[in-house]
């Protein structure tokens, strides 16, 4: 198991707030595909955001598979905790764009 929620710490969350930032500047639209998303997340709009800057529209198709890179788990099963939000969190943060 990666368990990668150990790895977001302060400075994580800092990175993320960036992050979130970037994606809102650079891909939120308010769009209504992007509300879907919103939410299917039940309005983590941080998240959300961040995703639909990675994958698009693709986003909310995967939402709902098993990643290894989150230990099996999907994206929506990690909002169950919060730290498995920082899972999640800190997956998306690795993500290749």
């Amino acid at each position: 198991m990666n368990r990668l929620e150990q790895y977001f710490d302060s400075n994580g969350s800092k990175a993320w707030d960036t992050l979130v930032k970037l994606a809102t500047e650079t891909s939120w639209t308010n769009s209504e595909s992007q509300k879907i998303l919103e939410q299917i997340l039940n309005n983590h709009t941080d998240i959300a955001k961040v995703l639909y800057a990675r994958l698009g529209e693709e986003s909310i198709n995967w939402i709902y598979r098993k990643v290894p890179a989150l230990d099996g788990m999907s994206p929506l099963e990690c909002l169950e905790t919060p730290e498995l939000i920082k899972r999640l969190k800190e997956g998306l943060s690795r993500m290749d764009i």
